[in-house]
Formats: structure tokens, C-alpha cells, sequence
């Protein structure tokens, strides 16, 4: 049994010493005048304004939709799904090239002859 609670003894033999090198780390201190924000900021950080119109939210409406129709048509689907596989063949020809899955991919055999004795 390997008893952690008891000190090595070699490890007992090593004297403890303090590096006058080492310092701790200490806290920082932040600055109190932080400059003002930009009069005019990038949209990125603007929110959303809370309110919208009408016409704004039928638009946004409409495109979620569109999105639905297209993640339920399976030709869209299969085709996305074909395009991905190429592009994924691609980079994976890019880093390995002659690198192929199937080569590693086990098989099973119609009868197995080594459960017969």
C-alpha cells in the first residue's frame, strides 16, 4: 500500500531553503479617472434598440421563415451536407495528403473462424 500521508524519506534529506530572488506577487492597483466613452460608438457595441417597427419585425419574421423552409428541405440539406464532406476531404488532403479514414476503418467478416474451436 502507497501511504501519502507519510514524508518521503529522501524528499527529508533536501533542506528547505528561501530564494531572496522570488517575490510575491502583488495586488494592482486601478486607476479612479478613466477617460470618457466615444461620442459616437461602433454599432458591434451599440444594444439593440428596444423598440422596432412594424415593417422591421415582419422583415425579421420572414427571415427565420426562410430558414426553417430551408433546414426542412432535404435536396437543401443533402447538398449542405455534400459540401461540407468536400470541403472537410479538402483540408484534410491539405494536411495529410493520401490520408484516408477507410484505411483504419475496421470490417466484419461474413464468419468468423476463430469461434469455431
Amino acid at each position: 500500500m502507497n501511504d501519502t500521508d507519510q514524508p518521503d524519506p529522501l524528499l527529508q534529506q533536501v533542506p528547505l531553503i528561501r530564494n531572496p530572488a522570488f517575490q510575491p506577487p502583488r495586488p494592482i492597483t486601478l486607476n479612479a479617472d478613466y477617460g470618457k466613452l466615444l461620442s459616437t460608438l461602433p454599432m458591434s457595441v451599440v444594444p439593440p434598440k428596444a423598440a422596432i417597427s412594424r415593417d422591421e419585425l415582419d422583415a425579421w419574421k420572414r427571415d427565420l421563415e426562410k430558414v426553417e423552409k430551408d433546414g426542412l428541405n432535404p435536396e437543401k440539406r443533402d447538398e449542405d451536407i455534400k459540401v461540407y464532406k468536400d470541403w472537410l476531404s479538402g483540408v484534410r488532403r491539405k494536411v495529410a495528403p493520401g490520408f484516408s479514414f477507410d484505411v483504419m476503418t475496421p470490417t466484419k467478416t461474413g464468419k468468423s473462424d476463430c469461434n469455431e474451436a
